[in-house]
């Protein structure tokens, strides 16, 4: 004889390794996935614009992909933390609390790394 419920599922003693529908599963993994492609996506549109990809559709394409990368570092963290909360995924949860605060991070570095650029005027000696 098993110890497997007459369903054919897990006895309710087994931990469970999957809260919720697949459909969430499907979710929090788009989600990861958004925020661990920013690099990527981040790279190809400074290469895209630094080569003079010009027109309508060039210019477009880089300002799809540069906001793709805002959404992505700012929305995909906060989306996930508040979805795996609600369906109760504690490891996902754990992971978006860590996505956001290299993300906050990231983004202090890059306000700091803004302000010292701004105190420099273009072609002043002093700043050389």
């Amino acid at each position: 004889m098993t110890a497997d419920a007459p369903s054919g599922r897990a006895p309710s003693d087994a931990p469970s390794t999957t809260v919720g529908s697949p459909a969430v599963g499907r979710l929090i993994t788009g989600l990861s996935l958004w925020w661990t492609a920013v690099p990527v996506v981040f790279v190809a549109q400074a290469f895209l614009g630094a080569a003079g990809v010009r027109g309508p559709l060039g210019d477009g394409l880089v300002f799809v992909m540069l906001w793709a990368c805002v959404g992505g570092i700012l929305l995909a963290p906060a989306l996930g933390y508040a979805v795996a909360r609600a369906t109760g995924h504690a490891r996902a949860r754990k992971r978006f609390a860590t996505m956001g605060a290299l993300s906050l991070g990231f983004c202090l570095l890059v306000a700091l790394f803004w302000q010292f650029a701004m105190e420099c005027a273009p072609g002043d000696p002093a700043c050389s």
